[in-house]
């Protein structure tokens, strides 16, 4: 069984387009399925990707030592079974939880592309 790290941006920008709600129904999601020993949910930093947000970085657990100083809480590392989500809203993250988390099945319609070069 899969174990994930989930972390919801706090940056201004996605807080001003409702990242705080996000967060909340990501934690009472993974409440109502009982998957909080699946995965761990934390507030990450700016990932650079205001105009896209809020934004939401899903990692598979592999074990893999977190190092607090770690660049992982504010930008994307190209690790095996990392997914980027943009532009997510309370519902959309209730699918994340539901299809990604649970079922181990990331939820590609709405993967964000960072590389899209659209600077906002």
């Amino acid at each position: 069984m899969k174990r994930y790290r989930m972390s919801v941006c706090k940056g201004s920008s996605c807080r001003e387009g409702g990242s705080d709600a996000v967060h909340v129904a990501a934690r009472e999601a993974l409440a109502e399925k009982g998957l909080q020993s699946r995965c761990e949910l934390y507030r990450g930093g700016c990932y650079g990707f205001c105009h896209m947000g809020p934004n939401v970085v899903v990692r598979e657990d592999t074990g893999r030592k977190r190092d607090p100083l770690s660049p992982e809480d504010y930008q994307l590392m190209g690790w095996p079974g990392e997914v980027y989500y943009s532009g997510m809203t309370a519902e959309k993250m209730r699918r994340v939880v539901a299809e990604h988390i649970q079922d181990d099945a990331p939820v590609r319609e709405l993967f964000g592309q960072p590389d899209s070069g659209d600077d906002g």
